[in-house]
């Protein structure tokens, strides 16, 4: 899926982040299902505008000497 499909489907995001090729787009207090209290934030990860990772976590880097990001699920 590219940039602009993401996009398309979910609207634009609340915030994003850019490291090197990859950039994270975060979705805040978004619906899950179809009940209104069920809720969560989402984060959608890109690598050269296609989409590589998304769902619910934090965004981290790889190691520190790499522009890869990855997301860390929340348990």
């Amino acid at each position: 899926m590219s940039k602009a499909e993401v996009m398309a489907l979910l609207g634009r995001p609340d915030g994003f982040r850019r490291s090197g090729e990859y950039e994270a787009l975060q979705y805040t207090n978004r619906l899950i299902s179809g009940w209104s209290w069920d809720r969560t934030d989402y984060t959608v990860i890109l690598k050269d505008e296609k989409l590589v990772e998304y769902g619910a976590g934090q965004v981290r880097q790889r190691d520190p000497n790499s522009n890869v990001l990855i997301l860390v699920t929340l348990r």
